[in-house]
């Protein structure tokens, strides 16, 4: 799988992992920007934390987005105006500006390395008929009292019909800020295991998680900081969202370019910004994104990128590329909270559809209240059980999809032949059954069970990371068999093998 530039920039720490069973008031799963975040709120007041994940510190979601850090996050407020009102609008505002503004302070207190930079960020459009949504969602933004502007036009090489810009907003190095943010953490008596992944949760007063090599932690709290909830609670978190995936590109710039960060709001989106940090001078642009495990072939994105930066920025030197996985839900709306209405002592934050920076350090203020007050102001509207997150047409019409994808996956035939040139991969036919073979770049040959061990569903060769990802939710694997994305616990067997043991943990 290809690394995003910021973690090919970040000197990381390594951690030990786990390897005896432990005590703790609060277990927190997922060391990006939730799971740390939350670890340093709660341990700033004495809460004894361990911090436990499956990689290393922000090697998911948190490692590998564009680094904005903005209340900006496309038409979003008009979406949730038409849903749920202004009110629940304008709270949506409230706590992604206190994250922002979160994200601001612990910066300065800890003077983080981050490459941080205040800059406006822009929404814009270059269709037309796009123009009265920009101008409805503009307004809106100032009733709710939004620090925004309208612009007919931008100081940009690209036809700009019309933009809006919030005002003072920020954009850093994602990983270097968590990586010093998790240091912070260390200073204060975090306890942090990577490389220690979990599979199980026995619920109660006192909660039991069990890592892979059946390594017990018993907690009082337990927060589900994975991006994805590994754990479901019978609140089938797996049918209110969706996982999409998204492009980036990292290209040299040598020219001047425009202060502020770029996202438009028509698709296919493009997103863009400049940065400078490790003697570099980069300016930072992806889009195109399409529903995990369906896009066809992947390399032709980032081809289409390419050309597009080419022929509208003359962008030719292109150093690095990498995609990134976000969670969707049906309603614009994070969940964030207790994973269900019966279990007060367990925690989940997801959902934050493509805006996780902000919506990620609001789920930690929001839960680390939970834990320590037994309230937040922010609750009610995140609630992961609120009947809106999924009582809607989008929920309906993307679960017929994984209806159609898992029916669709199981009638296709493979392929009678092996890959036969390196970095290949396809579904293959071996007696009568389907497999997924890969033929790596030492030229050796891959055979695994492509059966998803989530739910069933039969997984797709994704030709630009080189991985095995799951068109119905989202699940991916490596060519070896090997974990990268949930809600899937456990690993594809290679041919040869017993068959994949699927095993949702809907319990």
């Amino acid at each position: 799988m290809n690394q995003s530039y910021w973690i090919l920039s970040t000197k990381s720490k390594d951690y030990e992992n786990l390897s005896k069973d432990l005590r703790t008031n609060t277990l927190i799963v997922g060391a990006g920007i939730v799971g740390v975040t939350t670890a340093y709120l709660l341990a700033k007041q004495g809460v004894d934390v361990v911090v436990v994940d499956a990689d290393k510190v922000a090697y998911g979601s948190s490692g590998r987005n564009t680094g904005k850090v903005t209340t900006q996050h496309d038409v979003k407020y008009s979406e949730i105006n038409n849903k749920y009102g202004l009110d629940v609008a304008s709270l949506y505002y409230e706590g992604n500006n206190e994250a922002l503004n979160l994200v601001k302070n612990i910066v300065k207190e800890n003077d983080i390395d981050c490459k941080f930079e205040e800059v406006p960020a822009y929404m814009f459009t270059q269709n037309e008929n796009y123009i009265p949504d920009l101008k409805d969602e503009y307004e809106l933004c100032k009733k709710i009292g939004i620090d925004c502007e309208y612009h007919e036009n931008l100081n940009l090489p690209i036809d700009i019909k019309g933009a809006i810009s919030f005002n003072n907003q920020g954009q850093f190095n994602p990983k270097q800020y968590v990586d010093g943010l998790m240091d912070k953490c260390v200073e204060l008596g975090v306890k942090i295991y990577e490389n220690t992944p979990i599979v199980d949760l026995e619920k109660g007063d006192i909660c039991t998680v069990k890592t892979r090599d059946n390594i017990k932690i018993k907690a009082d709290n337990v927060v589900i900081a994975s991006h994805v909830p590994w754990y479901d609670g019978l609140n089938l978190y797996f049918a209110k969202e969706k996982a999409d995936r998204s492009y980036l590109l990292g290209a040299t710039l040598d020219k001047d370019f425009p202060k502020g960060m770029f996202i438009s709001v028509e698709e296919p989106t493009k997103t863009f910004r400049k940065y400078e940090g490790e003697g570099k001078k980069l300016l930072i642009f992806g889009g195109n994104d399409h529903k995990t495990g369906q896009g066809g072939k992947e390399e032709e994105i980032f081809e289409h990128l390419k050309q597009y930066a080419s022929e509208n920025f003359g962008l030719n030197d292109f150093k690095y590329e990498w995609s990134a996985q976000d969670c969707m839900s049906f309603d614009n709306m994070p969940y964030i909270g207790h994973i269900n209405k019966s279990e007060n002592n367990v925690y989940v934050a997801t959902g934050f559809s493509k805006w996780g920076m902000t919506n990620g350090t609001l789920s930690a203020i929001i839960i680390s209240d939970l834990i320590t007050k037994n309230k937040s102001k922010y609750e009610e509207i995140f609630n992961p059980s609120r009947k809106g997150g999924y009582l809607n047409t989008d929920f309906i019409k993307e679960n017929l999809n994984v209806g159609i994808n898992y029916i669709g996956g199981k009638l296709k035939f493979g392929s009678d032949e092996m890959p036969r040139e390196k970095g290949e991969g396809k579904i293959v036919n071996i007696d009568g059954k389907r497999y997924g073979a890969y033929r790596n770049y030492d030229d050796e040959l891959y055979v695994v069970d492509i059966t998803c061990t989530h739910l069933g569903c039969e997984l797709k060769f994704n030709s630009a990371e080189k991985t095995w990802d799951c068109p119905c939710h989202g699940s991916r694997f490596n060519y070896e068999g090997n974990i990268l994305e949930g809600p899937a616990l456990r690993p594809l067997n290679r041919y040869g093998e017993n068959k994949n043991n699927v095993d949702p943990k809907l319990y």
